[in-house]
């Protein structure tokens, strides 16, 4: 941090004098945790409850952050006439100056908080694209101006989607500044903003124009943020900052939280760090603890060339891991043609009843071209799978849609088993999209609820959630029965088969078995599982069963690296690995991870055959081959004794 623009801000020094600076952690979130009601602004407290927007700041500084931003993410007159204060502009920055200012005393410098605006702005601003630059150069300048007079140490411009957004926003706070400015990306994808550009080249834009430091914040999560920096080349006296959310955002027993937690989060940073990052703080989801542990693995450590480069090649040792299963089994010929499966009217439920029966997953793609879909459906179903069951837009990811894919399928023979989620639809979407489904014949679902979209792909997205996705059970039963959603006759009846999912790594295990409970009876015909990974589990979900009067299919996913174990325990909502075998993909040899990865998808296999008859099997990121070999394996296996 020599020059003279970082002066204002503490550092953090490692072991062998590196110095890091360390920012503060989520603000809106922090708040919600302690009361702020949903749907409240956070820059309202500024004037309503200064002491409490002191007091986060205060945990922060305590925790070690030596840079803390003023609470006035979303305080753009735009932002604030939603709630009606845009004419107490002045006064909020004012007081969220001053709230941060009497917190950090002399131990941390204080920076206003500029984020992106809302997506509302463009959307009910049909202006043409160089009055919309000027509107929006205007709201941000008009900030910057506003945090300029309460007396701001310099600016984080954050969470910008797009990197033309982000310029805007720089230059207009350039223009009245010599202060140090750190502009935040935050990307839906790795690699590539929202308006198609690639990371290197607009972090090197932005430096152009002016940024002291540039750097990638929120959406991502630690893994994918360090996913993307692994991916570029950081000029050695560059300033890049990583500002990641805890983990992923997901509905978790009856309330929102974030994946992961604060020591895989500090692990990650620490990864960041030996890349070279040296502005290092924690969005949504994070807290004191997050930053307390980061400041403390930044001082314990000794930066050199040697732990820069372990890290480097862990990240190349896992591509050299995913680069190939040709090894493992040779892909079969898929004639052009794919014969109908055997017995096509029935069901799913009446299959298992009689015999081993397979579920493979494969997610429909996020572009348009749908030829790998495609092939790896049809090597799937050569495989032996029964069903492919399609995804709707899981983690708020927008993907081609899954009916549409699993009328393709339907057209080459291969049952598809569609997901329909509560978060995009309202009730009359909702019965919409199943009358159309019945009339493809389409008939297998499973309803769930859906990830929140506020961190997908479109984080302005509104999730509609008319109804729980076990009164949605309910009143897709009624369809059954011929009654519609507003009780008007159907004619004829529909014939849905209906599955409700299962997240067995909860804390109160007995409790979630009480919900499935209210599932079966509002009408679920199967259950499905997240991903499990131990042995016990599978036994203790095998009890479970036999009390239960629909069959179960228990999900098993394929590991393929080190890294993407890590990532699923601590970052995938519903998925926890046991110790004993992220240690075994920890010690496997990066060449060899895979393999090792496929041999504990076999022994998990085998041990949810020994006790159900049916199986779920997930496909890792679009690796076909992977899930097809082990339909192949769950197929060959002959266990006489099932018990559920």
């Amino acid at each position: 941090m020599e020059s003279n623009v970082w002066k204002a801000v503490p550092n953090v020094i490692g072991k062998d004098g590196q110095a890091f600076i360390v920012t503060d952690g989520a603000m809106s979130t922090f708040l919600h945790q302690i009361g702020l009601p949903l749907g409240v602004l956070p820059e309202q407290l500024n004037l309503e409850n200064p002491e409490q927007v002191r007091s986060v700041h205060e945990a922060y500084v305590n925790a070690g952050a030596t840079l803390i931003q003023t609470n006035t993410f979303s305080a753009s007159r735009f932002a604030l006439s939603r709630v009606g204060i845009e004419n107490q502009f002045f006064q909020i920055h004012l007081s969220a100056v001053n709230s941060a200012r009497q917190a950090a005393a002399s131990q941390a410098a204080v920076f206003g908080s500029i984020g992106a605006l809302p997506v509302e702005f463009i959307h009910e601003n049909a202006l043409s694209p160089e009055r919309m630059e000027r509107e929006y150069r205007r709201q941000i300048a008009e900030q910057a101006e506003a945090l300029l007079q309460a007396g701001v140490d310099g600016f984080v411009l954050e969470t910008f989607a797009e990197s033309e957004w982000a310029y805007w926003a720089l230059s207009a706070v350039r223009s009245l500044t010599n202060l140090p400015i750190i502009v935040n990306l935050s990307p839906d994808e790795i690699g590539v903003t929202r308006d198609g550009m690639e990371i290197g080249h607009a972090f090197q834009w932005l430096q152009q124009a002016g940024a002291d430091a540039v750097g990638l914040n929120c959406r991502l999560g630690p893994y994918g943020i360090l996913r993307s920096y692994e991916s570029l080349h950081l000029e050695k006296n560059g300033m890049y900052a990583a500002i990641p959310n805890a983990g992923l955002l997901h509905f978790e027993e009856g309330k929102y939280a974030y994946t992961g937690n604060a020591e895989y989060f500090s692990k990650t940073m620490l990864d960041l760090a030996q890349h070279g990052v040296r502005i290092l703080g924690g969005c949504c989801g994070t807290t004191p603890e997050h930053i307390q542990r980061l400041r403390k693995v930044l001082e314990e450590t000794v930066f050199n060339e040697s732990s820069t480069q372990s890290a480097l090649s862990a990240g190349k040792g896992e591509k050299s891991g995913e680069t190939s299963v040709s090894d493992l089994s040779e892909t079969p010929k898929i004639e052009a043609k794919i014969e109908l499966l055997s017995n096509r009217n029935q069901s799913l439920v009446e299959k298992v009843a009689q015999k081993r029966t397979v579920i493979v997953e494969l997610d429909p793609p996020k572009t348009l071209d749908c030829s790998k879909f495609l092939r790896g459906a049809s090597i799937l179903a050569e495989s032996g799978a029964d069903f492919l069951t399609l995804a709707d837009n899981s983690l708020g990811s927008i993907r081609v849609s899954n009916l549409a894919l699993a009328a393709l399928l339907k057209q080459r023979g291969i049952e598809p088993l569609v997901h329909i989620a509560c978060r995009d639809r309202n009730l009359i979407g909702q019965q919409s999209h199943l009358m159309g489904l019945y009339v493809l014949d389409i008939h297998h679902i499973l309803l769930v609820t859906g990830d929140p979209s506020r961190f997908g792909d479109l984080p302005g997205a509104t999730s509609v959630f008319d109804v729980s996705s076990t009164e949605l059970t309910r009143m897709v039963k009624r369809l059954n029965g011929g009654i519609g959603f507003s009780g008007m006759s159907l004619e004829p009846a529909s014939r849905f088969v209906i599955g409700t999912s299962f997240n067995p790594h909860v804390r109160n295990f007995d409790k979630a078995v009480e919900r499935l409970r209210r599932k079966i009876e509002a009408g679920a015909d199967y259950i499905m599982t997240q991903p499990v990974y131990d042995v016990k589990l599978i036994k203790r979900l095998a009890e479970v069963a036999k009390d239960l009067t629909v069959p179960m299919f228990v999900g098993v996913m394929p590991l393929v690296s080190a890294r993407n174990a890590q990532y699923l325990h601590h970052q995938v909502p519903g998925i926890q690995i046991p110790e004993t075998i992220l240690r075994l993909m920890d010690e496997a040899e990066p060449s060899q991870a895979l393999h090792v990865g496929m041999d504990i998808a076999r022994e998990l296999v085998n041990s949810v055959l020994e006790h159900f008859r049916g199986i779920y099997l997930v496909t890792p990121f679009l690796r076909y081959s992977l899930t097809a070999e082990l339909t192949r394996y769950a197929k060959s296996l002959n266990h006489r004794s099932i018990s559920v």
